[in-house]
């Protein structure tokens, strides 16, 4: 995963979020190497830019968490970082 690749992301995950036009867009889940505190979706583009990836391939949002959620096994449970950009969204749109 190119994200793993960034010299401040520990950790990455990225999944689809709903999008009224497109019907989906991605969304990155982060974890970041300390002792950094940030990372935007700027510096991330281009990072990208840089690497030479698709622009079809960048995420399109970028959230920063502790840890990601994972099973027993150590697999990412998407499902629930779906769960969590469906709710962020719903109160950026009712915060409007």
């Amino acid at each position: 995963d190119i994200l793993l690749q960034h010299p401040r992301i520990h950790d990455a995950c990225v999944v689809a979020m709903p999008d009224e036009r497109l019907g989906e867009r991605s969304c990155a889940y982060v974890v970041l190497k300390p002792p950094h505190l940030s990372l935007t979706l700027e510096e991330v583009i281009a990072f990208f830019s840089r690497k030479r990836v698709a622009k079809y391939k960048y995420p399109e949002r970028i959230v920063i968490v502790e840890k990601l959620p994972r099973t027993a096994s150590g697999k990412v449970q998407k499902f629930l970082l779906r769960q969590d950009i469906i709710e962020r969204l719903r109160q950026e749109h009712t915060a409007v």
